[in-house]
């Protein structure tokens, strides 16, 4: 199977790229944010699939929105922190159980997934009482998912 993996850039100049190794490392760089929907998994072949890494140095955010038509997780394979590459609806059965969700939920909605907490949370306003929309931010594997969930009530 051929699998065309995000190719995720940084664009650090050459005379920058040190100051970012040595303040910090990771927690200093500028995160990198991707976006999957369900129109970039349609437009694979059909034996392609996508490598979502969050096991490299660099923070970087993976923004997933099944907003506009569901994710098909099948097409898409997750390297982790943690070590090994999987199948993401494999590593998500652990994220669903954890946190009473489904996986119509989570295809049908929207998450990140990052390799950095503050990455993750980059952007993200804390919920008003009284809004539908509630965050929650869960470490797994090395991996922070940053759920967006709206409330049934809404």
């Amino acid at each position: 199977m051929w699998i065309r993996s995000l190719v995720v850039a940084l664009s650090l100049s050459s005379a920058g790229c040190d100051d970012v190794f040595t303040a910090g490392g990771v927690a200093t760089a500028t995160p990198v944010f991707t976006s999957i929907t369900a129109g970039d998994l349609r437009d694979l072949d059909r034996d392609e699939s996508v490598l979502v890494e969050l096991d490299g140095e660099y923070p970087v955010v993976f923004e997933f929105d099944g907003r506009r038509g569901a994710l098909d997780f099948g097409r898409i394979e997750i390297a982790t922190p943690a070590g090994g590459r999987l199948p993401l609806g494999a590593w998500l059965e652990a994220l669903v159980s954890a946190h009473g969700l489904g996986f119509v939920a989570l295809s049908g909605g929207r998450f990140r997934l990052a390799n950095d907490r503050a990455a993750a949370s980059l952007g993200i306003v804390d919920s008003q009482p009284g809004s539908c929309d509630s965050i929650d931010i869960v470490d797994l594997d090395g991996v922070v998912a940053v759920l967006f969930v709206a409330e049934a009530s809404c």
